[in-house]
């Protein structure tokens, strides 16, 4: 036979199970649950992208940037990076750039993206047959 100190126990013990699983949504937005910052792409800032120059070769320009998030297999002459924060338990802003280095002959020739606005020596129209 339970004693009645148990089935009390028990019968609140289930009263509490009940609320918390119809609160599943607002356990969510308590401050003691983690939800980790989710950091995708290769880091690049607008101080790497300051760095680059006409001329520079895919060596100096993965020295700089570091290797690119997406290898394009149809057009070699062309590297994309992208990087993105999604800072999901502070209250931060998101982050989010993308860079495109074009090449001609191994060397820079081109940017489009992030720290590329009209008027950089970098920036170029891009020509969509090819790129």
């Amino acid at each position: 036979m339970i004693s009645v100190y148990t089935r009390a126990r028990l019968t609140a013990l289930a009263i509490s199970l009940s609320l918390i699983a119809g609160c599943a949504n607002t356990l969510e937005s308590l401050p003691i649950v983690f939800k980790p910052e989710v950091r995708q792409g290769t880091e690049f800032d607008e101080a790497d992208v300051r760095q680059l120059e006409s001329g520079m070769s895919e060596r100096q320009v993965r020295a700089i940037l570091g290797p690119p998030t997406f290898n394009d297999p149809f057009s070699s002459d062309r590297w994309d990076y992208a990087y993105s924060v999604d800072p999901r338990s502070t209250d931060l802003e998101p982050v989010s750039r993308r860079l495109t280095v074009f090449f001609e002959n191994g060397t820079v020739a081109s940017a489009r993206g992030t720290g590329i606005e009209a008027g950089h020596p970098l920036y170029g129209e891009a020509d969509s047959s090819t790129r």
